[in-house]
């Protein structure tokens, strides 16, 4: 677990998801107003799950393939 690559692009993830659906998603809506300032309690939440996501995607998924891949050689 030397490469701790997943980490940063877990959190910019969960970044990028709040960014999302705060600020992006809410002005197509007409009825919806635009404050993402009352919305920093959610951060709370993007962050662990950007991390996870992180996680999942860059370290558990990439052995998994590599299983599957050793199996389906033999």
């Amino acid at each position: 677990m030397k490469n701790k690559s997943w980490i940063y692009k877990g959190i910019i993830f969960g970044l990028m998801l709040w960014v999302l659906v705060y600020i992006v998603f809410p002005q197509f809506n007409d009825e919806q107003a635009v404050e993402p300032e009352k919305h920093y309690l959610e951060l709370i939440f993007a962050f662990p799950a950007g991390l996870l996501w992180g996680y999942y995607r860059f370290v558990i998924l990439p052995k998994k393939m590599e299983d599957r891949e050793k199996k389906d050689k033999d």
